[in-house]
């Protein structure tokens, strides 16, 4: 995956924009803030803990972590877009002071033991070498540090001939829960947990389509956005497609 493929295809700014009319203000993730919420409650935060945000998108968890915990939250995002959208929405937050923002890879991170916790919400998808990833979180972590994501998996089924081209287009790589917690003990963590919550990701992608229809998007623009959310409730309602919630312990020293 490129910068310059999320900022020219997927994630251009209209994208972004649209997408959040559905999601919530700076929200771009399955569930917007409530769900965010529901995950950060995971994370066990304690003020001043310093957190990473991967694929911070434009924002919104990093917000509420650092406004609600009283924690340091440093965000990354490949996408250009996203981040020159979320400095200003960090300005109108008010936050400097608790978050930070850069556009980069994060799989070009040379960090050594500086984060307490690693969050990050439905971005691994778009990182094919996960072996790698997780690498780099793990020393980006200090000993005995969290890591906590969800993220798009294969489900039970067999992925159809649709799914397989979606994937491809979107270059997409995914696994399912089972094979991502093995990733995950392979790559030093302990205390590894995968739950599949695909309940929660059909019960939202039904409130949104609700939400999108009083969205104010343009019909061309609501039609292609029903398309895209209609397939995504028909794979995991099959299930051919799940959502992931992860979460790791770097091994103690």
């Amino acid at each position: 995956m490129t910068q310059e493929f999320l900022d020219n295809q997927q994630y251009t700014e209209l994208s972004i924009l649209n997408y959040e009319e559905i999601f919530g203000h700076n929200y771009i993730s399955p569930g917007g803030e409530k769900v965010a919420d529901q995950f950060i409650r995971t994370l066990e935060l304690r003020p001043q803990m310093r957190v990473l945000d991967i694929g911070c998108g434009l924002g919104g968890p990093a917000f509420r972590m650092a406004g609600k915990f009283g924690v340091y939250v440093h965000c990354i995002d490949l996408s250009s877009n996203m981040i020159r959208i979320a400095k200003t929405r960090l300005d109108e937050e008010g936050l400097n002071n608790m978050v930070t923002l850069e556009q980069g890879d994060c799989l070009e991170m040379q960090i050594d033991s500086t984060y307490d916790v690693v969050h990050s919400r439905d971005v691994f998808l778009h990182i094919k070498d996960k072996a790698r990833l997780f690498e780099v979180i793990r020393k980006s972590l200090v000993s005995g540090g969290r890591l906590g994501f969800s993220d798009y998996c294969l489900g039970k089924t067999k992925s159809s001939p649709e799914f397989e081209s979606y994937l491809s287009e979107r270059n997409y790589t995914l696994h399912n829960v089972e094979d991502y917690t093995k990733l995950l003990e392979n790559s030093g963590f302990t205390n590894v947990f995968g739950e599949d919550r695909t309940d929660i990701f059909i019960k939202t992608l039904k409130q949104e389509l609700h939400i999108l229809e009083k969205a104010i998007l343009n019909n061309q623009e609501k039609s292609a956005l029903r398309q895209v959310w209609q397939e995504k409730l028909t794979r995991a309602e099959r299930g051919e497609q799940c959502w992931g919630w992860f979460s790791g312990i770097k091994k103690t020293q």
